[in-house]
């Protein structure tokens, strides 16, 4: 029951999700059958027998006894009753003045439904009997019952011409209009609703999607049914509006004020843009936290009710300094900074942008410019930006730490980009530093082919984490990107015919993934990936992803459990493979143990990319491609570099490029080291321990490092040679 339950939500979320389709189709099937009027069979006898070319007959000139005897051969089953049956009836029948008066009779029992197809049954039965001969037999003639029924029918088909049908339509067009604009209205308000239950978290998501769908499309298919348009339209209005009318109270009660909809401020909005769109424009006073840059902030900490975070936000709102705040971290993602650093002194403020792993300095500020001022804009900003993540604003010596969510995005969109920014501030001899660490929510990558690495590298690095057992660790220096080729990793691995888990700290987690078992440790509380593991294997998954392996009892565990045909894949800091095996060593391990089980070791670094538009080529020297490894000048006849400075006057001409907004590089890529163990280089480092050795050997057994890997991108025009030299930290 629970299975169905829980599949039945999935499809219903789905449905809205995908804004309706389905329903859609299935609610204008179910409309048209019972909806459009039944094709009266005798409109085809009129078109088989010829039409009189003289006279004009209309159902007018049609006599009430002709009407009647029509009318009693439908009520009755028997034949049509004349005095002559024998002959006045068949000649009845073949005359157009019969013909009109079956077909205008049928009209009026038509659209009243069942009785409509009725007649359609009886009538047919004449026809069959009057071909077959069978209709000679006598009748009689119609009663006060036969003509009051025809009252009644006139009667009736006046009360559903007046209900969803028109004269002279089959259906009316202005109220099918206005039913399928309330249907489309309904569309847009249940996938609204869907979508801001799902940006929201609501909880209540499932209970509301079932009810809103049970209501309008049940119930108010039964709806249909009513024959007076007027008594079905208000009900089917109210199906509409009262469920989304209930949902939007409720949720304008838990958000912020300027994430409240359907206010009277809301409106104005709304049909400013509206009429923006024709070229009239209307002033909309905005508050303070609704201008400037489309991004808003929300306050979030561990440990920390919902009621004191919106009361941080609230304050932070109303502080003077707050649409500087947003500006500059706004600014900040734009240009894909990692990290902002402000540096308070007493006559100035300086701002540093990291990107693409460099501090970029912007233009200082002077402190104190504005007149009768004791405080400048910046100055304001870190006000606020402190009373957001519940530090002490007067508070400019001490260390203080604290975190906010910052969401980029259209106002009332329903997607926004997310990041998580960490706050840190810490006064200095000259004044304060503060530094906001920026980390987007979503990993931009989703292949390894995306971080840039070879496919003959990809292929090895893909058999490595679809091994059956043993140990894969996957190194980085800091600020290069380990935790987001960690998840490029999980995600590119076996993970549907495989059980595979992550033990992570619950400190720094990592993107939620399908088909990959999250289990979380608090290491603010002294908990360790050891205090998880037993649990976990206990289970049997076939990998394990442990984040953080540095302590020797979870890596004495998983070394031991790798004899039962389980993979390990662990991340640890170093700055190349041979210092990642070290480090690891260095837990007191035995050597044998842990190179036993280690199959492949992979250290990364990111290097800077040649902005494609603005670089240009330049021939090198001689000397040059000796020192990079020998090259050859007749293979290597140019290189790339960041476009050389002009003049002022030239430079000012040119301008900016905007690819890369001057800098020269854009983006990043990765350099990589693969080393795949064998018995050779497991004994050689149990034997000789030491980095310099462990190199050069693994040099002499022709192991590619990130200098050969380098090369080849700078031969590529890829990145240049300064960049090589500043992330190898070598001389050209």
């Amino acid at each position: 029951m629970s299975c169905l339950k829980k599949y039945s939500s999935n499809v219903i979320n789905y449905f809205l999700s995908m804004k309706l389709p389905v329903i859609v189709a299935i609610l204008a099937v179910i409309w048209l059958l019972f909806s459009i009027n039944n094709i009266d069979n005798s409109n085809r006898s009129i078109t088989r027998n010829p039409k009189p070319t003289d006279t004009q007959i209309s159902p007018d000139s049609i006599s009430v006894s002709e009407l009647s005897i029509v009318e009693s051969s439908i009520v009755d089953d028997s034949n049509i009753v004349t005095k002559n049956p024998v002959t006045t009836n068949l000649n009845l029948v073949n005359s157009p003045t019969s013909l009109i008066a079956i077909n205008t009779v049928s009209a009026r029992r038509r659209s009243t439904g069942l009785p409509g197809i009725k007649f359609i049954v009886r009538l047919a039965r004449y026809m069959s009997q009057r071909n077959s001969g069978e209709g000679d037999k006598a009748g009689q003639a119609p009663t006060s019952e036969i003509k009051k029924e025809l009252e009644d029918a006139k009667v009736l088909e006046k009360v559903v011409n007046t209900g969803w049908r028109g004269t002279g339509w089959y259906m009316s067009p202005i109220k099918l209009g206005l039913y399928i604009f309330l249907f489309f209205v309904w569309t847009f308000c249940a996938s609204w609703m869907n979508g801001d239950m799902e940006r929201l978290e609501n909880p209540q998501r499932t209970l509301y999607n079932t009810g809103y769908v049970f209501l309008y499309v049940f119930i108010g298919t039964g709806v249909l049914f009513i024959p007076i348009f007027w008594v079905a339209f208000p009900i089917t209005f109210l199906l509409c509006f009262v469920p989304i009318s209930i949902y939007v109270v409720k949720r304008n009660a838990s958000v912020p004020p300027h994430e409240k909809v359907l206010t009277p401020e809301h409106i104005k909005f709304i049909f400013a843009q509206w009429l923006k769109m024709i070229g009239v424009k209307i002033k909309v006073k905005k508050r303070t936290y609704e201008s400037g840059p489309q991004i808003e902030f929300e306050a979030s900490g561990k440990d920390t009710d919902a009621k004191t975070l919106k009361g941080r936000l609230l304050v932070a709102r109303n502080a003077p300094g707050y649409n500087e705040f947003r500006q500059q971290v706004y600014d900040a993602i734009i240009n894909e900074a990692a990290s902002v650093m402000f540096e308070f002194t007493s006559d100035k403020t300086v701002t540093k942008h990291l990107i693409d792993g460099v501090w970029l300095e912007l233009p200082p500020f002077p402190r104190n410019q504005e007149k009768n001022k004791t405080k400048d804009r910046f100055d304001e900003m870190l006000e606020a930006a402190k009373l957001l993540v519940g530090a002490a604003p007067e508070n400019r010596r001490n260390r203080q730490e604290g975190t906010f969510i910052a969401l980029v995005g259209s106002i009332y969109a329903k997607k926004k980009a997310r990041y998580d920014i960490k706050f840190i501030s810490q006064g200095t001899q000259t004044g304060e530093a503060v530094v906001l660490q920026i980390t987007a929510a979503k990993v931009p990558f989703k292949t390894i082919t995306a971080l840039g690495v070879k496919p003959e590298i990809e292929q090895k690095i893909i058999e490595q984490l679809n091994g059956k057992q043993g140990i894969l660790v996957v190194s980085a220096p800091p600020a290069n990107g380990l935790r987001s080729s960690m998840d490029v990793f999980s995600r590119v691995c076996d993970r549907f015919t495989r059980d595979v888990v992550n033990i992570e700290d619950i400190t720094t987690p990592s993107e939620e993934i399908e088909n990959i078992t999250m289990v979380r440790y608090d290491s603010s509380k002294g908990e360790s990936p050891v205090d998880l593991l037993p649990n976990v294997l206990f289970k049997e998954p076939n990998a394990v992803f442990v984040r953080d392996m540095t302590s020797l009892p979870t890596l004495e565990l998983c070394c031991k459990d790798t004899a039962n045909g389980r993979l390990f894949i662990t991340m640890i800091r170093s700055k190349d493979s041979v210092e990642a095996i070290l480090k690891l060593l260095a837990t007191k391990i035995t050597p044998q143990k842990f190179l036993q089980p280690l199959n492949a070791v992979i250290c990364q670094r990111l290097i800077r990319k040649l902005c494609p538009d603005c670089k240009e080529p330049y021939k090198p020297t001689p000397q040059l491609l000796k020192n990079l490894g020998g090259l050859n000048p007749a293979q290597v006849q140019q290189l790339y570099r960041t476009r050389t400075p002009l003049p002022e006057a030239e430079e000012k001409k040119r301008g900016i490029c905007p690819t890369c907004n001057g800098i020269g590089y854009r983006g990043r890529t990765v350099l990589l080291e693969l080393i795949e163990l064998n018995d050779s280089i497991r004994g050689f480092i149990i034997a000789n321990p030491n980095y310099d050795a462990i190199k050069q050997f693994l040099q002499n057994s022709g192991k590619r490092g990130f200098f050969h890997e380098g090369i080849d991108l700078v031969t590529k025009g890829l990145t240049t040679v300064e960049e090589l030299s500043r992330v190898l930290n070598v001389t050209k």
